[in-house]
């Protein structure tokens, strides 16, 4: 094992010592798998009779990564997955950075295909542009702005989709922070338990906005009559006139052409984009009076403003009946900070570049091979480039985490 695994290995240590890790509901029907520091791959089909058992382990085996099923079985520890007994799952969601495009991705990320060696910066496309090769090796950083972006599309998923819209309660769910780029949502309803696949990838299409037809929401010709959706109906409807009216009031002439695909019906909703956000915003509403621009330039917005509204979530999590997530209170193998548990009155105001940092004092010594400028603890490092220094603790456990530095000597 390196001196870096020995050091986080020791320290992480340190941390299940003290700490005590809330075990998941029903702790003796789940599955857990962990990563050790030690072993290669992981060991799975482990299971705990209880929160003290399961605290044990950790303190003996002290896992870089802690992980356990969203589903609950008759026979966990059962090595066939087919003989374990699926009793039902909780139906879970996943919110990553990694999914949600952000301008300040191009500042901290790259990527490079492990086929041809073409790299780029940014987000990694599906497959290379060179060579159409999807074996693509990503590398992406912590950012205050990903994060923020995804703790919003968290929000956004329980409030206005599991909430108001599915009608499930925040009190038979549990939220914690992944510990890297996003948030996890469990939702542990009798209601959901029982799901299929299918029904769960109903759900996550439904989120994600995934073939909804403006046609059927008020965007046709068969409407006319009655106005266009309000902007404060439930549902669909309500979200898309929304999406309709923020896009309309922000967009440029250039990006309603596009999106409408006619110059001149873009340019007449420039001119009279006053005169249209009154329209929509009036009660009840009235299609805008805009001679030259149909209903059918209305529903083609509303299609694209569909993508923005919905919720970007990672669908093979949800539809995972049999997913290993997170332990919440673990600590993060690739970043070292916490898997944070968090009530949702907690949720909105959570800084996970503070409130999530588990190793705080003292120094180390390092050598960065390479790390933009990146903010821990309050602090703002960076950019390096094979630099040799000594870090605060938060940063330099951040970087060996992540395999951008080694531990250097001392003197």
């Amino acid at each position: 094992m390196s001196n870096e695994k020995h050091f986080l290995k020791a320290i992480f240590s340190a941390y299940y010592k003290r700490a005590t890790v809330p075990p998941p509901k029903h702790v003796e029907r789940r599955e857990f798998g962990f990563i050790l520091f030690d072993r290669e791959g992981m060991i799975r089909h482990l299971y705990f009779k209880s929160g003290k058992s399961l605290n044990e382990f950790l303190r003996r085996e002290v896992p870089l990564h802690a992980y356990f099923s969203s589903a609950y079985y008759e026979m966990p520890n059962a090595e066939d997955m087919d003989s374990k007994g699926w009793l039902g799952a909780d139906l879970v969601f996943d919110i990553d950075a990694d999914h949600i495009p952000t301008p300040c991705k191009e500042e901290h990320d790259r990527w490079v295909c492990l086929d041809c060696g073409y790299s780029s910066v940014g987000m990694a496309p599906e497959s290379c542009p060179q060579c159409k090769s999807k074996r693509l090796k990503a590398e992406t950083w912590l950012c205050e702005l990903c994060l923020e972006v995804a703790k919003n599309e968290t929000l956004k998923l329980v409030e206005d989709f599991l909430v108001a819209d599915l009608g499930l309660s925040i009190s038979e769910m549990t939220f914690n922070f992944s510990g890297h780029r996003g948030y996890h949502v469990h939702v542990h309803s009798e209601v959901v338990r029982e799901l299929s696949q299918e029904a769960r990838r109903e759900i996550t299409d439904y989120v994600r906005g995934v073939g909804i037809l403006p046609k059927l929401h008020g965007f046709s010709r068969a409407f006319m009559s009655s106005g266009p959706p309000d902007l404060a109906d439930p549902g669909w409807r309500g979200r898309l006139a929304r999406g309709l009216y923020d896009f309309i009031s922000r967009a440029s002439a250039e990006e309603l052409r596009k999106v409408v695909r006619r110059g001149k019906a873009a340019k007449l909703i420039v001119e009279h984009r006053d005169e249209v956000l009154r329209s929509l915003e009036s009660t009840p509403p009235r299609w805008p009076a805009v001679k030259g621009v149909s209903v059918l330039t209305w529903s083609r917005i509303a299609s694209h403003v569909a993508k923005l509204q919905g919720s970007f979530i990672d669908e093979r999590v949800t539809t995972d009946i049999k997913r290993l997530m997170r332990l919440p209170e673990t600590i993060h193998g690739k970043t070292g900070f916490r898997v944070k548990l968090l009530s949702f009155s907690e949720l909105e105001r959570f800084n996970p570049l503070v409130d999530a940092v588990v190793f705080r004092r003292g120094e180390v010594k390092v050598h960065v091979e390479h790390a933009p400028e990146f903010t821990v603890a309050g602090e703002v490092f960076g950019p390096y480039e094979d630099a040799t220094l000594t870090l605060p603790m938060p940063a330099a456990v951040y970087l060996l985490c992540k395999g951008a530095a080694s531990l250097a000597e001392e003197g």
